[in-house]
């Protein structure tokens, strides 16, 4: 298993927008090619922290075009650009149970 992981900071008055976006568009988060599953955290200055678990790195690499997309999509609720790094996954039991916050 491998991860991406993405933070951005959504602007203090975009957050309950981002939230809408994510819910209308989780399906379009789901197609990512090799994903498994993902959370995301924020705290409570409006920075994100995205963990996505992929198949392997290839699998994350291949949906960057995809994640870009959505990244922009995003730009106007964002402060910056988000910024993504790659890791491999050394202990994940039981990730992720389907359970979905708001």
């Amino acid at each position: 298993m491998y991860a991406r992981l993405t933070t951005f900071r959504v602007k203090p008055d975009k957050v309950e927008d981002m939230r809408r976006w994510r819910d209308a568009n989780e399906a379009r988060i789901y197609d990512q090619p090799g994903l498994r599953d993902w959370i995301g955290l924020m705290d409570d200055k409006g920075d994100f922290v995205v963990v996505a678990l992929f198949d392997d790195e290839a699998a994350a690499q291949a949906a960057m075009p995809q994640v870009r997309a959505l990244w922009s999509e995003m730009a106007a609720m964002v402060e910056g650009v988000p910024t993504a790094k790659f890791l491999n996954v050394v202990a994940a039991k039981n990730a992720m149970s389907g359970v979905v916050m708001g």
